[in-house]
């Protein structure tokens, strides 16, 4: 390696190398007599001295800064790939652009981790369901994802730098914000904005420390808890139907069961009939028991269907032959229209056999005597469709979302007199979505109901 030269000392040699031959010519010149041309090489020597002086200076200074300056322009625009080349070169100036291209590299890898850092998080925000939302202690916001500018409808990106207050004109989240700001301390409380009433949110904030500058922020997090909160109702409800499903049968059969230890036994006619009451009950809890043992085999995560390739049109009718004995007594006319041309269904026969049977069950509990039902199938795109539809009481519209719940009813007492359970329509619509496919009601009161499933050709 080259041992470094300092740049003066490079400046100075190339001043005083020409004028000390230039002095040396002068004197020599002078010793001889010949003054005056003496003075005439002093020019010729001067001259060039100044000349290569100029050169020099370019090619020492002028030059190099140069390209100094050209570089540091490139990294000032961000182009910090650009290197400053002084080949050649052992001094300060060759020193400089090595720290220069040293520091653009350290620079370049650093802001490389930056963007990277900051990619990341972006796409973690974008990519996150809860609403998040970043202010200063001012109270002006500084970021909020995509999810944010769904949970506050009128939240927009031109919004960042602007107040909250202008922003987010909410009672409720603005008391959040402004007891986080005044008491520098997280807040958590569930809330429904004004722009969804119809949502339920768990809000959570907290501060922020930004260590390189000792400042600090605000960051609230929005978790959606409406469906949530929407199970935990349902959760609430099944309990509570549960109870009283299996409560009802149970006072019966208890009250019942002391008449006969009263001394009712004697009575045999009277005991027979408190026996068949007694007997009646426990058939029902034993079908709650057994729909909701099929429900939970339905929902497992592991749950198993047994898959067959089988006729549709034999599960129907089996349904159909299995159930007569309840619509002869109606005089009810029960009329299946298959279609020819539909293929063996891949599916279990058991569980389409019970939707069937379910279906066509409420048909004929809900049609009037000599009313008409039909049971269709026909091939449709990607699968097969069957329907059950009849000329009964109808649904009233605002029990039709509510229909495939479990222990829903429309007419309590009436669903209670004619045996069901509540669980026979939701357990269809398991088994239905279990096989891939979807059920659905069309219903208009008074005039009947049409229940509708599709099941897909695996």
């Amino acid at each position: 390696m080259k041992p470094m030269v300092s740049l003066r000392w490079k400046l100075l040699l190339l001043f005083l190398i020409p004028l000390i031959v230039g002095l040396w010519w002068m004197g020599d010149a002078g010793q001889r007599g010949k003054e005056g041309l003496s003075w005439s090489f002093f020019f010729l020597i001067f001259l060039p001295t100044l000349a290569i002086w100029f050169w020099g200076i370019s090619r020492i200074l002028s030059r190099p800064l140069k390209e100094i300056d050209d570089v540091v322009g490139k990294f000032a625009e961000g182009l910090l790939n650009w290197r400053i080349r002084l080949a050649g070169r052992r001094d300060e100036l060759s020193a400089l652009g090595d720290k220069l291209n040293r520091m653009a590299e350290g620079m370049g890898g650093k802001i490389g981790k930056l963007s990277k850092d900051l990619a990341e998080s972006q796409a973690l925000l974008n990519g996150m369901e809860e609403g998040v939302l970043i202010l200063d202690l001012h109270g002006r916001v500084q970021k909020m994802n995509a999810a944010m500018e769904e949970v506050i409808s009128r939240a927009y990106p031109a919004d960042l730098g602007k107040h909250y207050l202008e922003v987010f004109r909410d009672p409720e989240l603005n008391e959040v914000i402004q007891t986080t700001l005044r008491e520098k301390k997280g807040q958590r409380r569930g809330l429904s904005p004004l722009g969804r009433p119809s949502r339920t949110f768990q809000v959570q904030s907290s501060l922020i420390q930004y260590p390189e500058n000792g400042g600090e922020g605000v960051i609230v997090v929005f978790h959606d808890i409406t469906e949530l909160e929407r199970l935990e109702r349902i959760r609430q409800d099944f309990v509570a139907n549960v109870s009283h499903e299996l409560r009802t049968p149970l006072t019966t059969i208890r009250g019942y069961v002391e008449a006969l230890q009263d001394g009712d036994l004697e009575n045999s006619s009277q005991a027979k009939q408190f026996l068949q009451i007694i007997e009646r009950h426990t058939q029902r809890m034993e079908k709650i028991v057994s729909d909701l043992l099929l429900l939970s085999e339905i929902e497992s995560p592991d749950r198993i269907l047994r898959k067959s390739s089988f006729s549709i049109a034999e599960v129907i009718s089996s349904a159909v032959e299995a159930l007569r004995p309840m619509a002869e007594p109606k005089q009810q006319r029960v009329q299946v229209e298959v279609a020819s041309d539909l293929p063996l269904l891949k599916a279990d026969s058991q569980k389409i056999h019970q939707v069937v049977t379910n279906l066509l069950h409420n048909a004929i509990c809900y049609t009037p005597e000599k009313g008409h039902i039909c049971i269709e199938a026909q091939r449709v795109e990607k699968g097969t469709q069957i329907s059950v539809s009849d000329n009964g009481i109808g649904i009233p519209p605002g029990d039709l979302p509510r229909i495939f719940e479990r222990f829903y009813r429309v007419d309590k007492g009436r669903s209670r007199d004619l045996g069901g359970t509540g669980l026979g329509l939701s357990i269809v619509k398991h088994i239905v979505e279990a096989h891939g496919g979807w059920v659905k009601v069309e219903s208009k009161l008074g005039q009947g109901s049409r229940f509708i499933f599709f099941v897909p050709q695996s």
